[in-house]
């Protein structure tokens, strides 16, 4: 049984403007490749029209499954016009998806008939159990926890599977089955920069936070040895130095902070590394900065969102001001660039309140990570905006952070686009910080950060989003395909 790992291709995120591999497929291609003959196609690293080369792949592999990656809303539409383009060359092919964005809209994907089958939730045991089940020709797969699937022609889904327990027996990623020479994000110096990531959830509850929903709002990590042998191997085997490390709070187990801090002391690989926490979890560990700074550790990410206190009530943000005044003093006394995180576009949101919270990021903190507060599907957010009726744009693959979707308490929800983005593409763009390290700098590694930041502002104050070259529309390529087999003969 042939087995195929698609990644369809996809729109990059502006602020990276390049990819990495996929942090859910690297895990699940690593378990199924022990037992099955496995390949992975990762469309969006393609050099030039990925469309045509994911259907050119797919008529010259033809495998019997197709496992096609459904995570990020955002990408939602690609993984159905994805699946759509597997069935029409593949008609015998069993289509197999999972992920978050699946897992919401699960009932669709099989009713469609995108797709044989969903994981829901946490994929590698699951997807194991199906594969073996696929392989042996067993139609009853009832006994399966966490799938969902057809069943008279109805969809349906089995009891819930737990969460793994321990991480660590997972097997290394599948890095070597990826096209790793291709991959590269442009704020990390361009090839070297990847992304990783060591830990799966949060222990919080944001109302708009998937991820902390995905994984049941806990908290699970590799343990030390895990961390440092993974990013050793990116660094050695696959020249990648520069790291955004995934985890939601990297700083959540300070005893996993305390063994990873001597081990990378021990070894010391040859990397730089940005994380994100939370406000008080930096407080907690401020014993720890010094060291952590010390083994690469560059760049603070902090959730701070808004200064507004109803605003953070309503996001359900456990933080104070006064927490996040101090957690922000605490990481400039050693020297981190420190990335605060806004969040503005919620029915609540006021032009008065972008503001405010915009000029506290600027005045606080080297570098603004601008957000636009995206309900996404699943969350107690979503259903709040749902009951509001704020939601005004449907379209899913607006659903990534940077176009506002929502009305806002003054303004419809492209009135909202369109003055947030004219605010914070001013604010990057005329950031004095950003333009001296831009021109000035000594260090390449800012340098090439603060242009993102620049470029990402010229972005948002023109008006002009940004195109990877390799960019194809599905409706362009499905209309020249389908034009070619007319004029071929060749039937759909």
């Amino acid at each position: 049984m042939k087995i195929l790992f698609l990644d369809p291709p996809h729109t990059f995120w502006e602020f990276f403007r390049g990819m990495t591999a996929s942090p859910s497929l690297i895990y699940l291609v690593a378990v199924a490749r022990r037992e099955f003959d496995v390949k992975v196609f990762d469309a969006s690293m393609e050099p030039d029209s990925p469309w045509d080369r994911t259907a050119q792949y797919l008529e010259k592999e033809r495998p019997d499954v197709v496992a096609i990656t459904g995570s990020v809303t955002a990408f939602w539409p690609t993984t159905l016009n994805c699946a759509k383009l597997v069935r029409e060359i593949l008609p015998k092919a069993r289509i197999i998806t999972g992920g978050y964005t699946a897992s919401i809209f699960w009932e669709d994907a099989l009713r469609d008939e995108v797709a044989d089958y969903v994981i829901m939730g946490e994929g590698e045991l699951t997807l194991m159990e199906l594969l073996r089940a696929l392989n042996a020709n067993k139609t009853d797969v009832s006994r399966i926890l966490g799938l969902a699937y057809l069943k008279n022609g109805a969809p349906v889904k089995n009891a819930a599977r737990p969460l793994m327990q321990n991480l660590d027996e997972l097997p290394p990623p599948a890095y070597d089955l990826f096209p790793m020479e291709r991959y590269g994000l442009a704020p990390f110096g361009g090839k070297v920069g990847f992304t990783v990531t060591l830990a799966r959830g949060c222990q919080g509850n944001c109302v708009f936070c998937s991820e902390t929903q995905l994984w049941q709002h806990t908290w699970r990590g590799h343990g030390a040895q895990y961390m440092v042998d993974t990013l050793e191997v990116l660094s050695v085997k696959y020249g990648k130095k520069i790291f955004y490390i995934g985890d939601n709070d990297f700083l959540h187990d300070e005893e996993r902070t305390e063994e990873f801090i001597a081990l990378m002391t021990k070894r010391r690989p040859d990397v730089k590394m940005w994380i994100q926490t939370t406000c008080a979890n930096l407080i907690k560990n401020e014993k720890h900065l010094k060291y952590l700074r010390d083994i690469g550790v560059y760049q603070i990410m902090l959730g701070i969102e808004t200064v507004s206190p109803e605003g953070l009530k309503r996001l359900n943000k456990p933080q104070t001001m006064e927490t996040v005044t101090r957690a922000v003093s605490i990481a400039h006394s050693y020297d981190f660039i420190l990335m605060g995180m806004l969040m503005w576009g919620a029915p609540w949101d006021t032009k008065a309140g972008l503001h405010n919270t915009f000029e506290f990021l600027s005045k606080t903190c080297d570098i603004i990570g601008p957000n636009a507060t995206t309900p996404w599907p699943g969350t107690s957010y979503y259903q709040e905006c749902e009951k509001m009726g704020a939601i005004e744009v449907r379209d899913l693959s607006k659903y990534n952070m940077l176009d506002c979707v929502t009305r806002t308490a003054e303004l419809s929800a492209k009135e909202s686009d369109a003055y947030y983005k004219n605010v914070v593409g001013k604010g990057l763009l005329f950031n004095k910080k950003s333009l001296y390290n831009y021109f000035f700098s000594n260090k390449l590694l800012y340098r090439t950060y603060y242009m993102m930041f620049v470029k990402m502002g010229w972005s948002f104050f023109t008006g002009k989003p940004w195109r990877q070259k390799n960019y194809q529309r599905f409706e362009d390529f499905i209309r020249k395909r389908h034009g070619d087999m007319i004029q071929t003969g060749v039937r759909s």
